[in-house]
């Protein structure tokens, strides 16, 4: 199948510059001696999960159970859930992992979390390896204090069919320029120095150090003995990224392509796919403006979703748009639009290779 015989509006991945993604990212972290644990969030795709680690990836990262079941089932071994665990349904989920194999690691900061995975490893004879996760400014999760730390990795040693195995962060509020990122790193490494400095000065071994985040994957030898990374969208990247100054426009892998379904009202182009299509997400960097980039006309403004139309201000844009043109466009967040398709193509010179299907999306469990 050629890219022009593709019904819109639909998900389009350009093979040869994700793969390219891939080899960059594998070969940073071999440079670095770090270990690279992609975060499969961002495509939710077993085929390009099973790529990551034939590039040189020594295992995945998941969000929830049930995209870890699937990624499990696909061949995948070795598994961090970066997410705290606190039900048991979930935990036994994850214990049925263990059973089949599969190496399991999560990050907690609760006592409860800990507890709640003790008991279900228990039950199946199998332990689990915990990451106590440190907030190092973002203030979404994770301890406050290297004191929290230490109590709570002695409490884990405590508790039966779970062990210590390290610290995990995530300095989600360094998705900002380069310079406040210099501001801000200082500030992490302190935190990230003292909460392994007291558990050092505990007793504690701390194997691992995981880390990173997509705008921050190129400057992991920055962080305090940082030992993996858990990057997600560096192998299609989003506009978000490109305007932040993390990727290049030729580094987006994958694009929304949609028709052009009306120019009826004047300096207005309207698409196939609103928001039951693109991520609403707003846009984090740059100056905040539209819900999509399209590559080569800056003038065009995508300003506005409907739930089946996308609403492109034309105004200032030298193209005379018409019915029925067709227009890839780079999404803000590529994560959340890919979730809300059943399939991506694959294409390679503009003939489609492969059709996937996003096994794991809607995978919030």
């Amino acid at each position: 199948m050629h890219i022009s015989e593709i019904d819109t509006p639909a998900l389009v991945l350009d093979l040869d510059i994700m793969e390219q993604n891939i080899a960059q990212m594998a070969a940073y972290c071999a440079r670095a001696r770090i270990a690279l644990r992609p975060h499969i969030k961002t495509h939710k795709i077993p085929a390009i999960a099973r790529r990551q680690i034939a590039a040189g990836a020594i295992g995945i990262t998941a969000a929830k159970p049930s995209e870890a079941a699937i990624m499990a089932d696909a061949g995948i071994r070795d598994i961090l859930i970066a997410y705290p665990i606190v039900s048991d349904v979930k935990a036994q989920a994850l214990a049925a992992l263990l059973e089949q194999g599969v190496a399991v690691s999560v990050s907690i900061d609760s006592v409860e979390a800990a507890a709640c995975l003790s008991a279900a490893a228990g039950r199946v004879h199998q332990a689990f390896s915990l990451l106590v996760e440190i907030d190092v400014g973002f203030g979404r999760c994770g301890v406050a204090t290297p004191r929290d730390a230490v109590t709570l990795a002695r409490i884990i040693e405590s508790l039966p069919n779970v062990r210590f195995a390290g610290l995990m962060f995530y300095p989600g509020h360094m998705f900002v320029p380069r310079a406040e990122q210099d501001r801000l790193l200082a500030d992490v490494n302190a935190k990230l120095y003292a909460a392994y400095d007291a558990l050092t000065s505990a007793s504690f071994q701390v194997p691992v150090v995981s880390g990173g985040s997509s705008p921050t994957a190129l400057r992991s030898t920055e962080f305090h003995r940082l030992t993996e990374i858990r990057p997600g969208m560096y192998p299609l990247n989003d506009r978000n990224l490109v305007t932040g100054g993390f990727a290049q426009l030729s580094q987006c892998a994958l694009t929304v392509l949609t028709t052009v379904v009306s120019t009826a009202v004047k300096g207005r182009a309207i698409l196939d796919g609103g928001s039951k299509t693109f991520s609403s997400d707003r846009l984090l960097t740059g100056n905040g403006r539209g819900f999509g980039l399209l590559p080569g006309d800056p003038g065009t403004v995508f300003y506005n979703l409907s739930e089946e139309h996308g609403h492109l201000d034309i105004t200032n844009s030298p193209v005379a748009y018409k019915v029925g043109d067709r227009l890839a466009i780079i999404p803000n967040h590529v994560c959340a639009t890919i979730n809300m398709h059943d399939s991506i193509h694959a294409v390679r010179q503009q003939v489609v290779e492969e059709i996937w299907q996003v096994a794991a999306r809607g995978c919030v469990r």
